[in-house]
């Protein structure tokens, strides 16, 4: 595939996507390739910072469930060892 035809190719996959999330995803792996020193944090929506924040917050406030616990509620649930 010649290198103009990708780009297009990857124009028109973009073009596609309806999910904010993925298409932040695809951003941020952009610009890595394009500028090396950009922080992946700078380019996500403020939706997705404050959830990252309040999931820190619980973190912090010891609002978390171990893996352990939740494996065990998940064999419960679903009844796989």
């Amino acid at each position: 595939m010649e290198y103009s035809d990708l780009k297009a190719e990857l124009h028109q996959l973009i073009d596609q996507v309806n999910d904010e999330g993925a298409l932040y995803q695809i951003r941020s792996i952009l610009e890595a390739q394009a500028v090396p020193e950009s922080d992946w944090a700078d380019n996500i929506s403020d939706e997705m910072r404050a959830a990252i924040e309040e999931g820190i917050a619980d973190a912090d406030a010891g609002r978390v469930v171990s893996h352990d616990e939740v494996m065990k509620m998940f064999r419960e649930k679903y009844g796989r060892k």
